[in-house]
């Protein structure tokens, strides 16, 4: 079944072809499904390429790792769709998050949405947990939005442009996404209705061990150049968002019996 808006996935991938496989195969399941597949290959050296070869999709090979912010645009030049999900290879997807995205993006005129999400080990039953999450949470948002899986209006992109490649390899590029967003009066949320795991940096993690941790502080950098601050900003202001942040839970957790970003 494909959902009848016309809808594009970018997934950009550089080794961990077990997740890249968990994730394409948690997608490829479901009933419903996007137009189009664009999977960006960043210099994969671990069987990904072979793996992709397998999938109907639309499949980029780039000859070094460009890294998230070139990697998504690509993918996002190549695609079609009116809306785009950019997505992350360390993600499992459950039943219904794709309608539940496109019906939140609808219903409240957001540019920019994301599911709710666990993050940490997958050790749990995830479609069983997913329903029971979904069901207890339809109702519960809060603003923002979630890198490692976000559905974003093509408009959005016609307005503010898309991610800054100056960020390498992967960091803070989806921050400044969202600041350009809410500059240009763009509104970005998350939804209980739609539940996936993510297990959480996987690539970029991988990437610090290959030796190319100075990258972390050079975005860093640029981000702090570019907005007059870093992203977590001055300790006051930092203390000001770790107390909204748990006073944001934990209304959550009272209201709904979960957070709409668990830790596992």
């Amino acid at each position: 079944m494909k959902i009848s808006r016309r809808i594009s996935l970018v997934i950009p991938v550089y080794n961990q072809v077990m997740h890249t496989m968990q994730c394409l195969e948690s997608l490829l399941r479901l009933p419903e499904q996007a137009h189009e597949l664009i999977i960006v290959n960043n210099a994969s050296t671990d069987g990904t390429a072979q793996y992709l070869k397998g999938i109907k999709a639309h499949v980029i090979t780039n000859a070094t790792n460009l890294g998230c912010a070139k990697a998504w645009n690509q993918g996002i030049r190549a695609s079609r769709g009116e809306v785009v999900g950019i997505l992350s290879n360390d993600i499992v997807l459950t039943p219904g998050w794709m309608t539940a995205l496109l019906s939140f993006l609808d219903r409240t005129g957001h540019g920019i949405v994301s599911p709710a999400m666990r993050e940490g080990p997958l050790d749990y039953e995830l479609d069983r947990y997913a329903a029971d999450f979904t069901a207890a949470c339809r109702k519960a948002t809060r603003p923002g939005f979630l890198g490692p899986c976000m559905l974003v209006r093509r408009r959005v992109f016609d307005r503010i442009g898309m991610f800054d490649e100056a960020f390498q390899h992967g960091g803070c590029e989806d921050a400044d996404f969202l600041w350009r967003a809410g500059q240009a009066g763009i509104t970005a949320g998350i939804t209980g209705s739609a539940f996936i795991h993510h297990f959480g940096m996987v690539t970029q993690k991988a990437v610090k061990q290959e030796g190319s941790a100075t990258y972390a502080a050079k975005n860093l950098e640029h981000f702090r150049r570019k907005w007059g601050r870093t992203v977590r900003g001055n300790p006051l202001q930092r203390r000001w968002s770790d107390v909204k942040g748990a006073v944001i839970e934990r209304y959550e957790r009272i209201r709904y019996g979960h957070v709409l970003v668990e830790r596992g």
